[in-house]
This record gives structure tokens, C-alpha cells and sequence, in this order.
């Protein structure tokens, strides 16, 4: 283990560093929740609706596996969805019992609007440090984390990957 001393500024302030992560994701999942308000589902339909875009296996029971979710809550959720005509239902040809998720064209513009807040969100939060500290603290913050030099695509095909998501979007699994 490093024995690294804490610089003396940060080791005086009374606020451990458990806290501060914990009071900046409360403010991060409040935000994104905000920014979500008009998507059924909010955040989970998010996380389901960007994993559809970006992967190729879009089987309901890969989903709910992948991103975390309980399957009977995932059911509901892209009911849901698919009464908003966001996403789209097909039966695979080759298993009658495998459904296959798609995002409707409608659901790809609502993705695209939904991202947009999201990284507002982000930028209004780091905004509080300024432009040099804020890129800083994104490099620190990946170094800490243990993800220094990770595409985004690395990073969320790690085996924890669908906790990380559901605690930073502020979704239960169960709920």
C-alpha cells in the first residue's frame, strides 16, 4: 500500500472524501433526474435506452443482465417505452421467445435531447471549478477511480459496470 501523505489543506477541511463523493452524486442524480423529467422511466429508461444504441445485443433478457435491472421491472419499463414510441419490439425469428429492442427514430431524437441535458448537467456541475480545475479534477477523478487511459467502451465493460451505472444514475434495481 503507498504511503502518500495527503496534502495537509485536504486532511484539515473536516470533510472526508466518502462524503464529498456522496454529497456530489445526491446532487449529480437530483440534476440528471431533473434533466430526465420527461422521459418515462427517467434515469433507468436512460441507461436502457443508451445501451440499446451502443450495443449490439438487444435482447431483453441481455439488457436487464448488462445493465442491471430486474427482468420483470425492465418488462414494464419498455412497456413503457414502447407506448411512448420510443423503442420497438420484434420477435427474433429464430427463437419465438427472445424479443429484440430497438430505438424507434423517435427514440434516437429523445436519446440524442436526453444526452444533451445529461452533459449540461455535467458541465453545470464542473462549471463550479473553472475550466483548468475542472479538467483536472475529470483526470484525477479517472485516475482515482482506477480508469486512467479508458475509453468509455472499456470502462463500461468492466463486471461492475452495471452497479456503477445504476448507483450514478440513482436507479434500484428492485424498485
Amino acid at each position: 500500500m503507498s504511503k502518500t501523505k495527503i496534502a495537509p489543506a485536504a486532511a484539515s477541511s473536516g470533510v472526508g472524501l466518502g462524503w464529498a463523493l456522496a454529497t456530489l452524486l445526491r446532487d449529480y442524480q437530483a440534476q440528471v433526474e431533473a434533466a430526465l423529467a420527461g422521459l418515462p422511466g427517467g434515469a433507468r429508461a436512460f441507461l436502457v435506452m443508451t445501451h440499446v444504441e451502443k450495443e449490439t445485443s438487444h435482447s431483453q433478457i441481455a439488457i436487464a443482465e448488462r445493465v442491471g435491472l430486474d427482468k420483470t421491472t425492465l418488462t414494464y419499463l419498455l412497456d413503457d417505452l414502447e407506448r411512448e414510441a420510443l423503442i420497438k419490439r420484434t420477435t427474433d425469428p429464430n427463437d419465438r421467445r427472445s424479443r429484440h429492442i430497438s430505438l424507434t427514430a423517435e427514440g434516437s431524437m429523445a436519446l440524442v435531447r436526453y444526452s444533451r441535458a445529461v452533459e449540461q448537467v455535467d458541465q453545470q456541475i464542473l462549471a463550479r471549478l473553472g475550466v483548468e480545475d475542472a479538467a483536472q479534477f475529470q483526470l484525477s477523478l479517472m485516475k482515482v477511480a482506477g480508469l486512467e487511459g479508458q475509453s468509455m467502451q472499456d470502462a463500461t465493460d468492466g463486471e461492475h459496470s452495471a452497479h456503477i451505472c445504476q448507483a450514478t444514475m440513482g436507479v434500484n434495481a428492485e424498485t
